[in-house]
C-alpha cells in the first residue's frame, strides 16, 4: 500500500470518460453530468452508459461499461450507494483508469473493499461523496449539479473537503479565476494531499486553496507542502474542527499546552504555508495571491474619502499588526501641494475634501504615496458600488494608476456587499484584486505581506553521534530525571549540575561538592508531576534540613533521589516537545514555572528548526519584553533560550519513534546562559 502512487492524469485530465448511470431524464444527476460535460465543450470522448436510454444529442447510449470502444481514462460512477460497489468491480474489470465516484458509501466494509480494489489496481479513485472535478483549462466539468459556465480560467486551484463551499466559493464570487477545483469527499483511496501535490505540477496553477476537515494522508500532506515551499507557490488552508484534543491525555505540561490546532498551525508556518479562518479570509486571500506573490515588507498606504473609514483602517490594522508607511517629508510636502489647504498628509490619507476636481486630485495623492520608498503596496479605499458615477470615475482613476505602477495596487470596499460581478470582472481584466470587506482585505494583505520567497538551500539534519546509545536505553525502559538530565547534556543542553544518589550518605557526600543552596526530587518511577506529591524539595541551605528532607522523601516515596545545584536568579522559561501522531514532534517555549499556567502566550515550532527561526517568533510575544529589559530591568539571553530550545528540537526530532512528550520547567535563564533545571520524558 504504501507503493501506491498511481497517474492522477487519468482521473484529473482525462481524454476519455465514462458515466454509468448517464440519463436523459429531467432532473437526475444523470443528465447533469452529462450537460455538464458537453456545454463545456469537453473535446475527449464520453460514453454515456444506461441500458434504458439510446441516445443523448450526438451521444450514443452504451448498455455496460463492457461495451465501450475504448478502456476510460476516468469512470464516473452517478449509481445510488446500494448499487456502486458492483458498478466498481465492473469498472475495473473494463481496464477503467480512474473512477469518480458521486454517491455517499457509509458502509465501513463496502468502504475497506473498495480501497483494497483500487489498490490493487492502482488506480486513483475521487470520492465517495464528491461533487465532482473541474479542469477548466480542459474543459472538464464532472459534476451531479450545476456550476456556472461563464467562469474565466485563471491561476487558483481548489481542493476542497465540503461540496458546499467549493458550490460557495465558484457561484457567488467571480472575482475568483480558476484552472482546477476539485470536491474531494470521502477520499476513500485519493486524497487531498495527491491533488496538492498534483496542482502544485500544473504550471497554470499560480496559488492553491484547500478547505480541509481532516488530514487523511499526513506524510503526503507535508511533502506537498515540503513541494510547495520549493515551487513557491503560496497555499491557503481554511481548516475546520481545530478544536484541541483532550488535556486529560497529555501527561505533561507541553502535552497538555499544546492542541492539534497549535501543531497544525506549526507545520504550515513551516513550509510557509497561509492559515485562515473564514471562507470571505479565504476568497480575499486566494485573490491577492493570483496577481501578486510577493512584496517588500515595508508598509502599506491606502488612499479615501473618508476620515471615518480612514479612522476604521488604523484600528483594523493595528488589531492585526499591520504597519502603515511613515512617508518621508519630501512626500508630505508633495502632498500639501495637491490637497486642499489644511488638509493632513499623513498615510492613510483622507484626500476629499470638497470633492473638487476629484479624479485628478485622488489621481495625483495617491502616486504620491505609492512613489514613496518606504510604501510596499497601496489600498484605494472605496465602497465600489456599480454605477454609481463617482465610483465609476474612480475606477478610471485607479485604472490609470494601475498602469503606470510598478507597486501592488489593490482595490478594497469598506462595505462587503457594494460590488457587482461586472465591475469585480473589469478590475480583475485590468489585474486589480477587488476585495469585499476592510477586514478581510487586510487579513488577506498581511498573508502577502508574510509570504516568504524561499531560496531552497536546506541543511540535512545530521543525527547527534549519541544518539544509538541512547535510543538502545530508553528501549529498555523509563528515563528519569538523572537520566534525563545527562541526555540533554548529550545533546549541548546546559543542565543544573546534578547527582544520583541510594542513600543519605551519598546525598550528605554530593551536597557538599555541589555546594547549598541544593534542590532534592524523588526517582520513583513513573512518577511525572513530583510536586504534586511533595516529592522535590528546593532552597535547601544546610545538612540538617537536607537529612529531614531526605527522611521525608525515602519514606513516602523511596529512597532514589537526585541532587542538583539551586540555581538562583534569572527568568524562568519552559520549553517542551509533543509528540503529533500525524506531524511528529513540536517544540513549544513560553514563560515558565509557575507562569505557565496563567499565561496563555506561547510559540509553537515543528522539529527541528534554528535558533535564528525562533528568534524571530519570540520577539512576537509580549513576554520578550522581559528578556529585552522591561522597563530598565536587568537584559536576559535570547541567544542562550533560542539555542536551548533548537539544541531540543534536535534531540526530539532524533528520538520521534521513542519518544511523546518532553517538558523542561523551568529553564532558567541569565544574561549569558539558559540552564535547565528539571526535565520530564514521557516514552511512546
Amino acid at each position: 500500500m504504501n507503493k501506491f502512487n498511481p497517474n492522477l492524469d487519468h482521473l484529473l485530465a482525462p481524454k476519455t470518460i465514462a458515466i454509468v448511470g448517464a440519463s436523459t431524464k429531467p432532473n437526475s444527476f444523470g443528465l447533469a453530468i452529462l450537460e455538464m460535460l458537453t456545454n463545456g465543450k469537453f473535446s475527449g470522448n464520453i460514453y454515456p452508459i444506461n441500458p434504458k436510454y439510446k441516445k443523448y444529442k450526438n451521444f450514443a447510449f452504451f448498455n455496460s461499461i463492457f461495451d465501450v470502444p475504448t478502456k476510460p481514462d476516468n469512470t464516473v460512477v452517478a449509481v445510488s450507494s446500494a448499487n456502486v460497489e458492483n458498478v466498481v468491480l465492473d469498472a475495473i474489470k473494463a481496464g477503467t483508469k480512474s473512477l469518480t465516484i458521486l454517491a455517499d458509501t457509509s458502509n465501513e466494509k463496502i468502504n475497506e473493499k473498495l480501497k483494497n480494489i483500487a489498490y490493487e489496481a492502482g488506480i486513483p479513485i475521487c470520492g465517495p461523496n464528491s461533487m465532482g472535478i473541474h479542469n477548466l483549462k480542459q474543459n472538464i466539468r464532472i459534476s451531479p449539479f450545476v456550476f456556472p459556465s461563464d467562469l474565466i480560467v485563471g491561476g487558483i486551484a481548489m481542493i476542497i473537503q465540503s461540496g458546499s463551499v467549493l458550490g460557495a466559493l465558484t457561484n457567488n464570487d467571480r472575482r475568483l479565476r480558476y484552472n482546477f477545483f476539485v470536491s474531494s469527499g470521502s477520499e476513500n483511496v485519493t486524497t487531498a494531499a495527491d491533488y496538492l501535490i498534483w496542482c502544485l505540477n500544473q504550471k497554470e496553477t499560480k496559488v492553491i486553496g484547500m478547505f480541509l476537515e481532516s488530514v487523511r494522508n499526513p506524510k503526503k500532506f507535508v511533502e506537498g507542502l515540503q513541494l510547495a515551499k520549493e515551487k513557491n507557490i503560496p497555499v491557503v488552508i481554511l481548516k475546520v474542527g481545530r478544536t484541541e484534543a483532550s488535556s486529560k491525555l497529555a501527561l505533561s505540561h507541553t502535552g497538555a499546552l499544546v492542541g492539534d490546532a497549535e501543531v497544525f498551525e506549526a507545520i504550515l508556518d513551516k513550509y510557509n504555508a497561509h492559515l485562515v479562518f473564514s471562507i470571505d479570509e479565504l476568497a480575499a486571500t486566494l485573490q491577492i495571491f493570483s496577481h501578486y506573490t510577493y512584496v517588500e515588507n515595508k508598509g502599506i498606504a491606502s488612499i479615501h474619502d473618508s476620515g471615518g473609514e480612514r479612522e476604521l483602517i488604523v484600528d483594523l490594522a493595528e488589531d492585526l499588526s499591520i504597519q502603515f508607511a511613515k512617508l518621508s517629508t519630501e512626500t508630505k510636502l508633495k502632498l500639501s501641494k495637491i490637497l486642499e489647504p489644511t488638509m493632513d498628509t499623513s498615510n492613510p490619507l483622507d484626500a476629499w475634501g470638497s470633492g473638487h476636481k476629484a479624479d485628478e486630485l485622488f489621481k495625483n495623492a495617491f502616486e504620491t504615496i505609492l512613489s514613496d520608498d518606504n510604501v510596499s503596496l497601496g489600498l484605494y479605499v472605496q465602497d465600489w458600488r456599480q454605477d454609481y458615477y463617482l465610483h465609476l470615475m474612480h475606477e478610471k482613476v485607479i485604472f490609470k494608476i494601475k498602469e503606470n505602477s510598478k507597486k501592488p495596487v489593490i482595490a478594497v470596499s469598506n462595505y462587503s456587499m457594494t460590488i457587482d460581478q461586472d465591475m469585480a470582472k473589469r478590475f480583475l481584466d485590468k489585474g486589480i484584486p477587488l476585495i469585499k470587506g476592510t477586514r478581510e482585505a487586510l487579513i488577506a494583505i498581511k498573508n502577502l505581506l508574510n509570504n516568504k520567497k524561499i531560496v531552497f538551500n536546506e541543511k540535512v539534519h545530521t543525527i547527534n553521534k549519541n544518539f544509538l546509545k541512547w535510543e538502545e536505553f530508553i528501549k529498555k525502559g523509563n528515563l528519569n530525571s538523572a537520566n534525563g538530565f545527562q541526555l540533554l547534556k548529550d545533546y549541548g543542553i546546559n543542565v543544573a549540575d546534578f547527582v544520583e544518589c541510594q542513600s543519605y550518605s551519598q546525598v550528605e557526600k554530593y551536597s557538599k561538592k555541589l555546594g547549598f543552596p541544593i534542590v532534592l526530587k524523588t526517582l520513583k518511577e513513573d512518577l511525572h508531576h513530583k510536586t504534586e506529591v511533595n516529592g522535590v524539595f528546593t532552597d535547601i541551605k544546610n545538612l540538617t534540613d537536607l537529612r529531614k528532607k531526605y527522611k521525608n522523601i525515602k519514606k513516602r516515596l523511596g529512597r532514589n533521589v537526585l541532587i542538583s545545584k539551586m540555581i538562583s536568579g534569572g527568568l524562568e522559561w519552559s520549553i517542551g516537545m509533543k509528540n503529533d501522531p500525524d506531524f511528529g514532534p513540536a517544540i513549544m517555549v513560553s514563560l515558565g514555572g509557575t507562569m505557565i499556567d496563567l499565561i496563555d502566550e506561547k510559540v509553537v515550532l515543528m522539529a527541528p528548526f534554528s535558533k535564528e527561526e525562533l528568534k524571530m517568533k519570540i520577539r512576537k510575544l509580549k513576554s520578550f519584553k522581559l528578556l529585552h529589559g522591561y522597563r530598565g530591568s536587568k537584559k536576559y539571553s535570547l541567544e542562550k533560550l533560542c539555542e536551548t530550545a533548537s539544541k531540543l528540537s534536535f534531540l526530539a526530532f532524533d528520538f520521534r519513534e521513542n519518544l511523546k512528550e518532553i517538558d523542561l520547567n523551568p529553564v532558567i535563564i541569565l544574561e549569558n546562559d539558559a540552564i535547565a533545571v528539571d526535565n520530564v520524558f514521557i516514552l511512546n
